[in-house]
């Protein structure tokens, strides 16, 4: 083996000080230049927005900024650079509100828990789902919020609403609760589908309905309120948009035998008309629109098209729910339907108008004059003493035709 001379370790240790001189050299440029971008860009979220955004959002921040072109500091405005930093930061702002996800049902367990409420163990409590049936969703729904709120009040994790196969097939129940932006925090699931070591339970409904509507305290409110993402309204000075859903169906007759709860359903047109007049604007555009359904219904709705109100008849449920959110005055009926989405507005600008029924009003609705409700009862009466006498002979000839 040939002995290593003193020219050879010369040109080898040239050649190693050579690289490492530009490897530090790369990366003093690299430096340089990530400072020199978070000078020129700088705003308050650029170092943890650098680390946190998702890859493709960062990308997708990079391709936006090449489409604007290359910027340039000669000549530039502190009026621009102003506002290309608003613009990065409305972006960043898009970003993020676009990247947020709650995982059910953790969403219940960030959100809506209170660890000193119970006896400091994680519990996932359920409760069994309503009975699907057409027209009821809306009380499916109510239903699944006050188990909702007993979870809350009881220190536990809302896990879901399950029960017997009565949690599939609940396409339209889903449309509304996206309707109002609850999607992330009920859900129809059962314990089966939570993979947890923490404690489970199914509440019996006698638990959670106790205290009726009186179960969505102050506090609960405050905080569904702050997660709740629906469509804000147009604000516009000169229009006053009016919301009514006017309840209707097989039901809901003033020719019914027994009271609901205490309280009559149906309400007359003169009733909703009445509020309608008091809700109105003399010197705004009052635009009023009227949901409601044709099936069954005793009144028509002509006097309402002769007012030249607008009329939505037989709409899907999520229609209606979208309507009142973004109203500024909803009249509700005396129905479930009616009591989710007023919920979901409560404590907004919209002015939600309550006619007293089986369900306690939420803090801040307004509550109809007993004068209006005495025109109200006294239309009902009239209208009931039209009932057909011959309600048996009717029901007879009914069965008779379907045994046909």
């Amino acid at each position: 083996m040939a002995a290593i001379t003193k020219s050879l370790v010369k040109t080898r240790s040239r050649g190693f000080s050579t690289r490492k001189v530009l490897y530090c050299g790369s990366g003093i440029v690299l430096v340089c230049i990530f400072l020199i971008r978070g000078m020129l860009f700088w705003d308050e979220d650029f170092l943890i927005d650098s680390m946190s955004l998702p890859i493709q959002s960062i990308q997708n921040e990079k391709s936006t900024s090449n489409l604007a072109g290359p910027i340039s500091n000669k000549g530039a405005s502190s009026s621009s650079s102003s506002s290309l930093l608003i613009e990065r930061q409305d972006r960043l702002a898009l970003q993020r509100q676009q990247y947020t996800n709650f995982d059910f049902p953790k969403s219940n367990a960030d959100n809506f828990h209170r660890p000193t409420a119970g006896d400091g163990k994680d519990v996932y409590i359920y409760h069994h789902t309503l009975r699907s049936s057409s027209g009821k969703e809306g009380a499916v729904i109510l239903d699944m919020l006050m188990g909702h709120a007993y979870a809350y009040h009881q220190g536990a994790i809302y896990g879901g609403s399950c029960g017997e196969g009565n949690d599939v097939g609940r396409e339209n129940e889903n449309l509304l609760i996206k309707a109002v932006g609850l999607q992330d925090f009920l859900q129809f699931a059962c314990p089966r589908d939570l993979e947890t070591k923490d404690r489970k339970k199914v509440v019996p409904e006698k638990s959670y309905i106790q205290d009726g509507t009186r179960i969505f305290t102050p506090e609960y409110m405050d905080i569904l309120k702050g997660i709740l993402k629906y469509p804000m309204k147009q604000e516009d000075s000169k229009t006053n948009i009016i919301v009514v859903h006017i309840s209707r169906g097989k039901k809901i007759t003033p020719c019914r035998k027994a009271v609901h709860k205490g309280y009559e359903p149906y309400l007359p047109n003169k009733h909703y008309q009445l509020l309608i007049n008091k809700y109105s604007k003399p010197e705004h555009e009052n635009k009023v629109i009227i949901y409601s359904q044709s099936e069954y219904s005793f009144e028509t709705f002509d006097e309402f098209r002769e007012k030249g109100y607008e009329l939505h008849i037989d709409e899907p449920g999520k229609d209606v729910w979208m309507a009142a959110i973004t109203s500024d005055i909803f009249i509700m009926s005396r129905s479930s339907f009616s009591f989710v989405p007023a919920m979901a507005i409560s404590g907004t600008s919209t002015t939600v108008v309550y006619t007293p029924f089986w369900d306690q009003p939420i803090r801040g609705w307004e509550i109809v004059r007993k004068d209006i409700q005495a025109q109200s009862d006294a239309e009902f009466q009239r209208l009931k003493s039209t009932c057909p006498k011959t309600d048996k002979l009717e029901k007879f000839r009914k069965n008779k035709n379907r045994r046909r």
